[in-house]
């Protein structure tokens, strides 16, 4: 198509011709909202903004509770769950960083043991 010559936008009928909305699937407007509520609550959370994490969180309760979704859109775990996995990495992250700021007086096992807990919260939460 040449530089100065604009696309023209076909009729919405086209778009609901009888089988292409199987082909293309239908939107999942509950699904997409409850992963840009995780997503914003995994930031505040991380950010220690933990009232409005605990607020969107149970905007994921809600979400999670509000009925299935479609199969293709699912998580392994809800929402919610997510957010909990979240917390128990951002947890074990600070308690890590926490001893390596503090390490003068601690022992290799006991940084070890923190690096181990903090990479099983995050294995976990990567696996949801």
């Amino acid at each position: 198509m040449p530089r100065n010559q604009t696309a023209k936008i076909k009729p919405q009928e086209d778009f609901e011709a009888p089988g292409l909305a199987p082909q293309l699937g239908e939107p999942d407007h509950a699904r997409r909202l409850s992963d840009k509520v995780l997503a914003a609550f995994n930031h505040a959370y991380s950010v220690g903004e933990v009232e409005i994490a605990n607020q969107l969180r149970a905007v994921l309760e809600r979400l999670d509770n509000a009925g299935p979704c479609s199969p293709v859109h699912q998580r392994a775990v809800s929402g919610a769950e997510q957010a909990d996995r979240w917390m128990a990495f951002v947890g074990a992250r600070n308690a890590y960083t926490a001893l390596l700021d503090d390490a003068g007086g601690r022992k290799p096992d006991e940084l070890q043991e923190a690096l181990g807990r903090m990479k099983e919260a995050y294995l976990r939460w990567s696996q949801g």
